[in-house]
């Protein structure tokens, strides 16, 4: 500081560095950028050379300094010693121009004005307005170039200024568009209906330039601002317009009358339920004079359809289904989808398997169904008219189980029992097992009998080829998935009848291949 240049005196503020960050000498012949900041609020000084930090100082420069004065002079001093060489320095020159129009479309002329700055006088200018046009001006009242008339294109327009040191710019590159005026039009349905929406779509064409604002008037009080449109129009003839701009100020308008057809208005009607198997019935009108159906579709719910405006169908399996309709007019219209639901009642009536069971022993019966229940006949039931009733049996009986439900809605299912005298193991004393179907496992039937301890088998040395402790499980015949050899074989069976008294067979059986 003060213009002492001695880095060793008291006055020093940083450094030294040399000026390139790979370099001690900088008389390369070459011109560099040298950049001071100065950042007043963190008291931050940085000297940049060519892009790279150098040094860097924190310090109140303005009150350490220049006595709180910030606003200063600066320049550079420079000494060769006993020698002498070429010291140049150049200040920032930033050229730069502007339009002050917004409109740069064909037959538009233009004004372009001189913008740059540096820091010392500007005492040059040199344009070239990319069409073979050139203006050279050293006026400093008048940098700027003629009023300029171009062809509609693209130009890209160049800017060279010079300052009174003799330092030149770089050449500032920057694009001018003369548009053209768009061709303005817009698609539009070829069918257009009342009721769903009606897309329009921008179809404008521009040879110079770009489209970038759309401003719509649909005739029925609707406006837009973007490219496309979907607009909800009642029957009628409405005038559309389309006004388009383009980047460059260009604007143009199309307009067009378009003509909106009626829609079908339609009722349907359906069975609200039915019972499984019987027939459902769908009905559709047409509440819209002005528009006559000359079609209808169905969509039934169970992806079955139909072409009738009058119909019945059958479902085949029960639950709740949603039909659709929809209508095209004689006009091509199509209407909006009218729904209805239909609910198909399925009883499904379920008696329970067919059973034996030892004479005099009660049987439960557990039925499923609806809401109401009946048997018929009424033998050996505690109550015919339960879903779950006691039978309790000495002969062999069928019962026919009737369901209903609350729409009336009737299934029906029979149940068989066998009644054997028992408490007893029925066994066979032989069996084929050789995959026919017939007689392939030997196994025992146990009337009276819900529950057995064991059902061994042994063969004639006593070892035991068979165990189970499960009723519903029989012998195949095998050994560890070894066919057995024909022959006889003993077994035994224990079990506890519906009253908990114990149950014991043995004998024997032959296996026959």
């Amino acid at each position: 500081m003060n213009g002492i240049s001695d880095h060793n005196a008291s006055n020093n503020l940083a450094g030294p560095v040399t000026a390139l960050a790979n370099s001690d000498n900088i008389e390369d012949g070459a011109w560099h950028i040298f950049k001071i900041s100065w950042d007043a609020t963190t008291l931050t000084f940085t000297v940049d050379m060519d892009g790279e930090n150098r040094l860097t100082l924190t310090k109140d420069i303005v009150t350490d300094v220049f006595g709180g004065d910030p606003m200063v002079y600066w320049g550079f001093a420079g000494s060769t010693g006993g020698s002498s060489n070429l010291q140049q320095f150049c200040a920032a020159l930033r050229p730069q121009f502007a339009s002050g129009q917004t409109i740069f479309c064909e037959g538009t002329p233009v004004q372009l004005y001189d913008n740059s700055s540096s820091f010392g006088s500007i005492t040059r200018w040199f344009w070239d307005l990319g069409d073979g046009t050139t203006y050279l001006s050293t006026d400093p009242a008048a940098p700027n170039p003629p009023i300029h008339n171009y062809q509609p294109g693209v130009y890209d327009v160049k800017l060279v200024i010079q300052d009174n040191s003799g330092c030149i710019s770089d050449t500032l590159f920057q694009k001018v568009t003369l548009g053209t005026y768009p061709v303005v039009d817009f698609t539009a349905p070829n069918l257009l209906c009342d009721g769903p929406p009606s897309l329009f779509a921008d179809a404008s064409t521009v040879r110079v330039g770009t489209v970038n604002r759309w401003a719509w008037d649909f005739g029925n009080g609707q406006t837009g601002d973007r490219s496309t449109a979907s607009i909800n129009y009642a029957a009628g003839q409405y005038p559309v317009q389309l006004t388009v701009t383009t980047a460059e100020g260009c604007t143009g308008s199309a307009r067009k009358i378009v003509e909106v057809l009626p829609s079908p208005d339609i009722a349907i009607t359906a069975s609200t339920a039915v019972c499984l198997g019987e027939e459902a019935f769908f009905t559709a009108t047409s509440t819209n004079a002005a528009s006559p159906v000359m079609s209808w579709a169905w969509e039934l719910g169970d992806q079955q359809t139909s072409q009738s405006d009058n119909f019945s169908h059958t479902y085949a399996t029960g639950g709740q289904f949603i039909a659709r309709a929809t209508a095209t007019g004689t006009n091509g219209c199509p209407s909006e989808t009218a729904s209805a639901t239909v609910r198909v009642v399925a009883v499904n009536a379920f008696a329970g398997t067919d059973t034996l069971i030892a004479m005099g022993q009660p049987l439960q019966l557990n039925a499923t169904g609806s809401s109401s229940f009946s048997w018929q006949p009424s033998t050996g039931l505690n109550n015919p008219f339960i879903a779950n009733p006691v039978a309790t049996l000495n002969a062999d009986q069928t019962y026919v189980l009737t369901s209903t439900s609350g729409e009336g809605c009737v299934d029906m299912d029979t149940i068989n029992i066998k009644v054997y005298r028992g408490p007893e193991f029925w066994v066979p004393t032989g069996f084929t097992p050789n995959n026919d179907g017939l007689n392939d496992v030997f196994r025992a039937i146990a009337p009276g009998i819900p529950k057995i301890d064991y059902f061994r088998v042994w063969d004639r040395w006593g070892g035991e080829v068979f165990y189970t402790n499960q009723l519903s499980v029989g012998w195949d015949g095998r050994l560890n998935g070894r066919p057995m050899p024909m022959g006889t074989y003993v077994w035994a069976i224990s079990g506890k009848d519906y009253m908990g008294r114990d149950v014991l067979r043995k004998g024997t059986v032959t296996l026959i291949r």
